[in-house]
């Protein structure tokens, strides 16, 4: 989730955790499912308030 709210591509994310694309897609759509949002802008102010950070400090919570 953290890579996702800090602006990454799906792409980006998948090359750094070393898997595909699609697998990213899918991790993404449980956590927005899960987290209740419908947009990533939603999903960002939700990280926000459980203090994961923004997209300017991406792992501000490690």
């Amino acid at each position: 989730m953290a890579l996702v709210v800090s602006g990454r591509l799906n792409k980006q994310v998948a090359g750094e955790l070393g898997t595909v694309e699609k697998t990213i897609k899918a991790h993404r759509a449980r956590v927005m499912a899960k987290m209740e949002v419908s947009s990533l802008a939603e999903l960002v102010r939700v990280a926000e308030k459980a203090g994961l950070g923004t997209a300017a400090e991406p792992h501000a919570s490690h």
